[in-house]
């Protein structure tokens, strides 16, 4: 075999798959907890915040299983657990044992931070599982306190935050 063949080979097989998550083409397997407000608008919560949290958890667990690198998990079985840990995102580690549980090999932690109706951030942290290291932080501001700017958000956040490869020794990167 000429020197070169097999790399083009191996690296036109990996295009045919569509870059999936890890060497043997199989996407890793992703725990997503539910997505959390962290509220400092002294607003009184809207009635639909609940299903719009719901919603941009399913968007996103859509969208990173769409990048054909993530596949998640059921978290059924583990609602009262999670439920229990709110808020995550000031937890440090502690939703790490359900997603081990869980058979994940990344934690996803989301959390939309509500300045006002008009101004939001979200972030969204994937973990490996095992180590606690982080992987990736997709973060960036939302306009508006709706369904659409949320789906948006969380769709954008993934098409243009996510790194291309997890980085290698399990550094937290950003784009």
């Amino acid at each position: 075999m000429r020197p070169g063949t097999l790399a083009r080979v191996l690296t036109a097989a990996v295009v045919a798959a569509g870059g999936a998550g890890t060497a043997s083409g199989a996407a890793s397997t992703a725990a997503i907890f539910p997505f959390e407000v962290f509220d400092t608008s002294g607003e009184a919560p809207q009635s639909d915040r609940n299903d719009r949290l719901a919603m941009a958890t399913r968007v996103l667990s859509e969208a990173l299983e769409k990048t054909g690198r993530y596949s998640p998990v059921d978290l059924g079985p583990f609602r009262t657990e999670i439920a229990a840990l709110a808020p995550r995102y000031q937890c440090g580690d502690c939703f790490l044992p359900i997603a081990r549980k869980a058979g994940a090999t990344f934690a996803v932690v989301s959390v939309v931070h509500k300045v006002s109706s008009l101004i939001s951030s979200m972030d969204i942290w994937i973990i490996d599982a095992s180590s606690g290291a982080g992987v990736a932080h997709l973060g960036g501001q939302i306009r508006g306190d709706t369904a659409e700017a949320y789906e948006h958000g969380v769709r954008f956040l993934v098409r243009n935050r996510l790194p291309e490869e997890e980085p290698l020794g399990g550094g937290v990167s950003t784009k």
